[in-house]
């Protein structure tokens, strides 16, 4: 087969090739956005600058050092901590640029007519983040919001991957890639794909509040939950809208608790998913088979290591990185093509 024609054809628009890229990098910059979210947020850097979008009055975190005792005055209750302060801000610089990113591409998107109403959409979500991240500092780090916040992220890193996953599928079907017939995977497959997201979403929302909440070592030992198989625990408080250290005791141990038993009812699913998956679509299954042991593997290990800063980010880096992977699975099995997605002629639709 040519397939220098179909190259050609592919890269002749030019506006889908920038519009590839262009999504493929807010997407990587969303990834580190969440990333960099979870570190502020484990560092206890979250309220590291007490004021929006600036810190303590300042644009950067020098300038105000260079002013520490005018900001320090202002600011009597919460004097200025440089280390945190930094953390919180080279967040929202990255999260500033992504926002810009996002800008260019919904423009993009508009005058090329894709992925209108997806944009449209997205568009709204990073102007309610930014509201969420203004609110999480001046609502004192209130779990419903950051919790909140941390969903926000996670959403916007998705709709952003599910764009690229569309683009990558325009260009292949544009380089001569054709579809599979509706009869090759079974519905009761793609439901049984969609439910393991649903799960797996659920489950970033209980591992978020558990962090919000600070109940990471609630629950001493594995796998059992400070000795017992069925902990004593207040399951009726784990969940409102109460302040940041509110919960104690079996609240902590309820939500620790809870968090594990979500893990275990998505490594379950997961599991099954992916080695069902592998017949059809072995490449992603592959990939959530061993993000979904690595991510048990480091939960097991903050447990037994006392939530470690560097495991206890990885923790998030990897629900990401899972996310990702059962999305791209649904895309998948949504839109099958042969040749199967991840085998595109080399530079064509990268």
């Amino acid at each position: 087969m040519n397939l220098k024609p179909a190259k050609q054809r592919v890269n002749s628009t030019g506006s889908g090739h920038v519009y590839r890229r262009l999504t493929y990098l807010a997407t990587v910059l969303a990834l580190v956005v969440v990333v960099l979210g979870a570190y502020v947020r484990l560092t206890d850097a979250g309220l590291g600058c007490p004021d929006w979008p600036g810190c303590y009055g300042h644009l950067t975190v020098s300038s105000a050092q260079a002013n520490e005792s005018q900001v320090n005055a202002l600011y009597p209750d919460q004097p200025l901590e440089a280390g945190k302060a930094l953390n919180e801000m080279v967040h929202r610089y990255a999260a500033g640029t992504l926002g810009l990113l996002i800008v260019m591409l919904v423009a993009i998107g508009w005058w090329y007519k894709r992925h209108r109403a997806l944009l449209s959409t997205l568009a709204a979500l990073v102007v309610f983040q930014a509201l969420l991240g203004m609110w999480t500092v001046t609502m004192l780090l209130k779990p419903v919001v950051v919790t909140a916040h941390l969903l926000g992220g996670m959403a916007v890193l998705s709709m952003l991957w599910w764009i690229w996953l569309d683009n990558r599928h325009r260009c292949l079907r544009e380089a001569g890639a054709t579809p599979l017939p509706s009869t090759t995977i079974s519905p009761g497959m793609r439901w049984f794909a969609a439910i393991g997201l649903v799960l797996l979403i659920g489950q970033i929302f209980l591992g978020g509040w558990t962090s919000t909440n600070y109940a990471g070592l609630a629950c001493s030992g594995f796998p059992t939950c400070n000795g017992q198989w069925w902990p004593d625990a207040d399951y009726g408080s784990v969940f409102g809208l109460h302040e940041v250290n509110d919960l104690h005791g079996p609240g902590l141990i309820a939500t620790q608790w809870l968090h594990r038993l979500g893990a275990l009812v998505v490594f379950i699913t997961l599991l099954t998913l992916t080695i069902k998956a592998s017949p059809v679509a072995p490449r992603v299954a592959v990939a959530i088979g061993t993000l979904l042991g690595l991510q048990i593997s480091i939960g097991v290990a903050n447990v037994l290591f006392g939530l470690p800063l560097v495991m206890a980010d990885a923790h998030n880096a990897v629900a990401a990185l899972l996310l990702l992977a059962v999305l791209a699975l649904n895309h998948h099995l949504n839109h099958p093509l042969t040749p199967a997605m991840g085998q595109a002629p080399k530079g064509v639709c990268t």
